[in-house]
């Protein structure tokens, strides 16, 4: 009796959106948007993910050495990142909470909205109940605002603003960023970003190596991306070596990265022309530099270091991919709202500072760590310096 529903917003895969009204706190009427979830929809999406899981083995095993350059990849484990939020999304407690997070990490942001959660109407399971944000679908505004240049590229910057600090600043990042899921308010010209069920948050170790290597890339330091992407594939696979008992080596589970995915490592897992790895991110890099720069083209960019990883023998990390399409989205929607950005102008400082801050907290834990009378080594310092100058 205390909820309205009204016409259907939308529907996806998960379940259904109404936008309703309900009476808030203070016996007013309110309208809000209510999200109800498909019955019987994770059986659905447990038989979609093992048909996935059946398809990557199924890869991996294909003759005339493709399977075995594929396992360099780790479909298994990229599988199994994706399985991890797709089932997060099944309960909408979860996206609740996500909200809450998403609005915090806003709250300075007057560009950026994200529906709130509505008090008295704790989230349930399979029901949310959230406030309703008035917007138009991002490329209908476009079309509608097409003859105004300088609201395109405000929208541009700010949407590749917003989403760089979803991943190299707040570490948490939204997964499913594309345009339906993207408003933008005629009146205000904020954006409103929906749909929150799925999320990447990477561990401590990921998420500094997803920083470095494309640091790395914008420093155009493709050696160094080189050689960080070789340091995870042989921790990553000495990881797997270690694994004793009742899985043999080539097969185990609980790799660092993958979350709890399982995983191979194929026959000679030991990395091949290491430097020959190396040139090849060099040269990707140095082509990088030019008009068409590396984080304008992720995804092509992501291809070849994939084919490299498959020849060289360097195992890929699900994590390094998921932001990699993270950005790879970001360019879609940055390049429709304005043909002429260079994203890497704005991308740059976030991640540099995303960096400097990481590496003053280093620097502190040295500082504080134990009452050993620690000091910071003098070019942990000295790097600081570099970067704060920058």
């Amino acid at each position: 009796d205390r909820i309205q529903l009204g016409e259907v917003l939308g529907s996806g895969c998960i379940g259904q959106v109404y936008k309703g009204v309900i009476q808030n706190e203070h016996g007013a009427e309110q309208e809000v948007a209510i999200k109800v979830m498909h019955p019987g929809i994770h059986g659905n999406i447990d038989a979609d993910l093992d048909l996935l899981r059946f398809l990557a083995s199924l890869a991996e095993s294909i003759p005339f050495d493709i399977g075995e350059r594929i396992q360099w990849l780790d479909l298994p484990g990229t599988v199994e990142e994706f399985a991890s939020l797709l089932t997060l999304q099944l309960d909408f407690r979860t996206e609740a909470e996500n909200l809450r997070r998403f609005n915090e990490n806003f709250a300075n942001d007057d560009r950026i909205v994200f529906p709130e959660l509505v008090e008295s109407y704790d989230a349930r399971r399979d029901i949310l109940v959230e406030t309703f944000c008035e917007g138009q679908p991002v490329f209908t505004f476009l079309r509608e605002n097409d003859a105004d240049p300088s609201v395109r590229a405000n929208l541009c910057a700010t949407a590749i603003d917003a989403v760089c600090r979803m991943i190299f600043d707040h570490n948490f990042i939204h997964g499913d960023l594309h345009p339906g899921n993207i408003l933008v308010c005629p009146r205000t010209h904020r954006f409103i970003l929906l749909d929150a069920g799925m999320v990447t948050e990477y561990d401590d170790d990921d998420h500094e190596t997803i920083v470095q290597i494309l640091t790395s890339f914008i420093r155009k330091d493709g050696r160094r991306a080189g050689e960080l992407m070789i340091s995870d594939s042989k921790a990553r696979t000495s990881a797997a070596s270690s694994v004793k008992g009742e899985h043999e080596v080539g097969s185990f589970r609980g790799l660092k990265g993958s979350r709890g995915a399982e995983e191979r490592v194929p026959g000679g897992s030991i990395v091949l022309h290491e430097e020959a790895y190396k040139d090849k991110i060099e040269a990707l890099t140095i082509q990088a530099s030019g008009p068409e720069y590396f984080m304008e083209h992720l995804g092509t960019y992501v291809t070849y270091i994939c084919n490299a990883a498959s020849t060289h023998h360097v195992m890929m990390n699900p994590a390094f991919v998921s932001a990699a399409l993270a950005v790879k989205v970001q360019e879609g929607v940055a390049i429709a709202l304005d043909p002429s950005v260079e994203i890497w102008r704005i991308a740059n400082p976030i991640i540099l500072q995303s960096e400097f801050r990481r590496n003053l907290y280093k620097l502190r834990d040295r500082v504080f760590g134990g009452m050993l009378g620690l000091v910071p080594r003098t070019e942990d310092w000295e790097h600081a310096q570099d970067l704060a100058s920058l």
